[in-house]
């Protein structure tokens, strides 16, 4: 039995929760991390752009004693016919044929359901959605608890849109809104983007009306993390807490009760 989650705001989108024996972090590119040497280290990544994953993370000490859930597109080849084109991957191929070949980096794609074997022998459970951009959303079952994390899912509602690809916009992520809102969320972390400026709180607003997290941690604010405090203001839900972010490397402590 858990007694509280630490969870602690890197940068941009990545986060850490610290659960019980679990350390997770999530779609790290840059900042300053404090891996423990106790417990059971779980690097996500839900798509590869570059303000969501460094594949230096695969070039840490220790690597070998970590688990790695990599969303598929960060080691996809593109092909045409029986030609492989390696410009736009991250890797080369001797480089990508280990890490399919590593029993501690797993691949996963959208919609599905899959236990994740760890690096002591035991596993943790993981439902993976799709995107509105690239890569999954997912959703991690860990000591009783659920944790969401949306990736580079949201409405993304720019101001500019026309009404057609608005609507389209809409539609994709209502799309998977309906799939997520199926399981019950302890833990959201979410795009609140002030890039969206007039509009930036229609996804999470969204998401927390559909899906109905017992706490909401604002994220994708690229550095501009005010815009959580503005959000929490204005939006607050009584089924949802609204964690702001005020500075890089926040700790923010649930007591379990």
């Amino acid at each position: 039995m858990i007694d509280q989650i630490i969870v602690t705001y890197i940068y941009h989108s990545c986060y850490t929760v610290e659960i019980g024996d679990y350390f997770i972090i999530f779609d790290y590119f840059k900042g300053k991390l404090n891996i423990p040497d106790d417990k059971k280290v779980i690097f996500i990544a839900t798509h590869g752009h570059g303000d969501h994953y460094t594949s230096e993370i695969l070039k840490i000490p220790n690597m070998e004693n970590y688990t790695y859930i990599l969303s598929k597109d960060i080691g996809k080849l593109d092909r045409d016919n029986n030609i492989i084109y390696l410009e736009n991957n991250k890797f080369c191929m001797d480089v990508l044929k280990n890490l399919y070949n590593c029993p501690n980096v797993h691949f996963v794609e959208k919609d599905m359901i899959k236990d994740i074997p760890l690096t002591d022998r035991s596993s943790i459970s993981v439902n993976t959605f799709g995107s509105t951009d690239l890569g999954i959303s997912i959703l991690l079952h860990v000591n009783g608890i659920s944790i969401f994390h949306a990736g580079d899912l949201n409405f993304w509602a720019w101001p500019d849109n026309d009404k057609e690809t608005m609507k389209k916009e809409y539609d994709d992520f209502m799309t998977e809104v309906d799939k997520i809102k199926q399981y019950p969320i302890d833990l959201a972390f979410f795009p609140v983007d002030p890039r969206l400026k007039e509009n930036y709180y229609k996804g999470p607003e969204i998401f927390m009306r559909e899906c109905n997290p017992q706490i909401l941690f604002p994220m994708h604010a690229g550095g501009k993390e005010e815009i959580s405090i503005k959000f929490e203001k204005e939006f607050r839900n009584n089924k949802t807490k609204i964690r702001p972010i005020y500075e890089k490397n926040q700790k923010i402590i649930i007591d379990i009760n």
